[in-house]
């Protein structure tokens, strides 16, 4: 996949007095270990879907990636669609080059929960000393999360990924939801 600095520096001669903003979502930006794709969500000011589809053919064009998912979102209706919330808790604007949340003044995080119920005591000390460490030194801080308690945490939301992938590698029992947190 090409340079993120590259991909931002072709979307933002695409914006126009047409395209309020363009945003960067999903796995790319999530710090996954292997990105599939680029996911790009662009914001119309006028619901007009001729001038939309011919916008996003000429920046699918222009950026040549092989899986690369591109949606139109309108203004007068961004707040009723479901990808409204995943746009202001991971979205990077292409206009103003910061997260929303940033610009919202606040910070995403995913919280975890997770069980270890199921696993050996020899296994629930080693994955404890996986997420945390022996002297904070573990995954959850050197990704500046925050222990919530026995069985939680949160994390920033660009670093969800990772602490799913860790959960799968060690078959633990999770479940997370997305929550904004203000200092």
């Amino acid at each position: 996949m090409q340079d993120f600095n590259k991909i931002a520096s072709i979307l933002h001669k695409k914006l126009s007095s047409e395209i309020i903003d363009i945003f960067l979502i999903g796995s790319s930006l999530k710090n996954k270990i292997v990105p599939e794709d680029l996911d790009i969500i662009v914001l119309f000011r006028n619901n007009n879907l001729d001038k939309a589809g011919e916008c996003l053919f000429d920046i699918k064009e222009s950026l040549n990636i092989k899986n690369l998912h591109i949606e139109p979102l309108f203004a007068d209706s961004m707040l009723h669609e479901g990808i409204f919330s995943t746009i202001l808790h991971e979205g990077f604007s292409i206009r103003e080059k910061k997260y929303l949340s940033e610009l919202l003044g606040v910070k995403s995080y995913s919280i975890f929960y997770f069980n270890l119920e199921h696993l050996e005591r020899i296994d629930k000390v080693r994955f404890a000393q996986a997420l945390y460490g022996r002297k904070k030194d573990g995954l959850l801080y050197s990704e500046k999360g925050i222990s919530l308690g026995n069985g939680s945490f949160m994390a920033p939301v660009a670093r969800e990924e990772i602490f799913k992938e860790m959960m799968k590698k060690w078959k633990v029992n999770y479940k997370h939801k997305r929550a904004f947190v203000s200092d």
